[in-house]
């Protein structure tokens, strides 16, 4: 049988940044949240954050017609979320070509520094405090492998504080953080939503011509294209264009995050697992089928599968040994979870 290890991660210092000293720590439990709310979340604002998970940048009519609620409603609803850091919509640029998950030990009491400094790299797009065999987990994008060759050995080990560093390069994404659902739409509003939603196929452009636009949407994803207009200093059109441009090609994700606390499944379960390799693209679309599963790369090296999941505090081990495809023979089992600490 194949063996993995696993880290659980409570939370992720990107791309949750305004969440940093807001975002409860205390998750919570079946026990004090009712099916009817999670924290300070209704079932509408369920449904709204799910509606923005399929089309973050639907104007408030298209979420309107789809939720049955008055535009200026939703409007204010998710004013209320986005102020109180209990949702946001954010953007990423996702360049599969150089991809790279990197476990990153630190020095005694630089752990926090240093997350603060590659949090603040635009090459890099998660940062998460673990607990077990490495201080952080780091997500780095980059164009190709020779700029993230040169981002593994010259920039990341330069950091001060960082003390050693191990990384799985990326060789396919079977699913990632954004195509995560909270599934609290019917399926008929589900598809009224994706009907018009943007398809990725278009010319990739040159990522570092957008780093402005890149940046002002990670800040927020809806962003109206007048502010963006006069934050990149162009006409209204000149950013509709660009913005166009890069969703159509793919390399740019927008992505609407509820705060891990009000999900349902305030842990987050990183498993590093190894797979005969005849065998990994197959385990690999099970994994991402399950429902609670946020990440699944495949990658190079020994440990060829990596997969994050949510899930619930004391429920990960025994529900992954029970409904993964780790319980198979064939594909990569879970050994002994370690929390991380943030």
């Amino acid at each position: 049988m194949s063996r993995s290890n696993a880290v659980l991660c409570h939370t992720a210092v990107r791309p949750f940044a305004p969440w940093r000293r807001s975002r409860p720590r205390t998750a919570e439990t079946p026990a004090r949240t009712s099916a009817r709310t999670r924290g300070h979340l209704d079932e509408l604002d369920l449904a709204l954050v799910n509606a923005l998970q399929i089309d973050p940048r639907a104007p408030w009519t298209k979420l309107a017609a789809a939720l049955d609620m008055d535009a200026a409603t939703i409007a204010r609803r998710w004013e209320r979320l986005r102020s109180a850091g209990l949702a946001r919509v954010t953007a990423y640029a996702y360049d599969v070509g150089g991809g790279a998950l990197a476990e990153v030990d630190c020095a005694p009491g630089q752990d926090a520094a240093v997350a603060a400094a590659l949090s603040a790299d635009p090459k890099v797009v998660t940062v998460e405090h673990t607990a077990g065999g490495r201080d952080l987990l780091v997500t780095v994008m980059t164009p190709d492998f020779s700029a993230l060759s040169a981002y593994i050995v010259d920039t990341l080990g330069a950091v001060p504080g960082v003390s050693s560093s191990r990384a799985h390069l990326i060789t396919r994404s079977y699913t990632e953080g954004s195509i995560w659902r909270l599934r609290s739409l019917t399926r008929t509003q589900q598809e009224a939503l994706a009907a018009s939603r943007r398809s990725a196929g278009g010319a990739a452009p040159y990522l570092a011509d957008h780093r402005p636009l890149v940046s002002a949407l990670g800040e927020d994803g809806r962003l109206p294209v007048g502010e963006l207009a006069a934050r990149l200093g162009v006409s209204v059109d000149t950013a509709s264009r660009r913005l166009g441009r890069l969703l159509d090609s793919g390399r740019l994700v927008l992505r609407c995050d509820l705060a891990r606390s009000l999900s349902g499944s305030p842990v987050s379960v990183t498993f590093f697992g190894s797979v005969p390799p005849e065998r990994l693209d197959s385990t690999a679309r099970e994994l991402a089928k399950l429902p609670e599963i946020r990440l699944c790369v495949g990658t190079a090296g020994p440990q060829n599968l990596i997969a994050t999941a949510g899930s619930r505090p004391r429920s990960t081990r025994s529900s992954w040994r029970s409904n993964s495809p780790g319980n198979s023979p064939t594909c990569a089992s879970p050994t002994g979870p370690s929390p991380c600490a943030r």
